[in-house]
């Protein structure tokens, strides 16, 4: 029987895999220091630093009956640029990322005294697995913008 990681154990994992797949896309990211307030995980993307704030949820069975939820207390970690958010296969230790900007995050966040959770069923119908063009995207946008501007 697969044994669960620890919450510790799980969350460096989460970030580590992170700043893997995102160096393997072609980014700049690195760990940001230990007690960091408010994200995890640094990316450069077009010349811009951006947070990351990342939450591992593990499964022995399936993600759908093993994660219900995301917790994420937006009072500190609400004002990171983008949230990956990973489904962690203890079977296989694969892991799927679902890249969320902050306003999706937000749109997924139910908030309760003490904190909140971002819900897996919210998270999978708003966002395909795998697909970091958010990151790109954002920066797209951003650019829009100004040119409008």
């Amino acid at each position: 029987m697969l044994t669960l990681l620890s919450r510790l154990q799980a969350g460096t994992l989460g970030e580590l895999l992170t700043v893997a797949k995102l160096n393997s896309l072609g980014h700049s990211a690195y760990i940001s220091p230990e007690g960091a307030p408010g994200h995890d995980v640094i990316v450069v993307v077009a010349d811009q630093a951006k947070s990351i704030e990342v939450k591992t949820r593990q499964f022995r069975t399936t993600p759908a009956q093993d994660i219900t939820r995301w917790p994420v207390n937006m009072v500190t970690k609400g004002g990171a640029d983008f949230f990956i958010f990973i489904e962690l296969d203890l079977r296989t230790l694969t892991p799927t990322f679902y890249v969320l900007t902050n306003a999706q995050a937000r749109a997924t966040f139910r908030d309760y005294t003490g904190g909140g959770n971002c819900y897996p069923p919210d998270v999978r119908r708003l966002i395909t697995p795998n697909d970091f063009s958010a990151l790109t995207e954002h920066h797209d946008e951003a650019a829009e913008l100004t040119s409008v501007l």
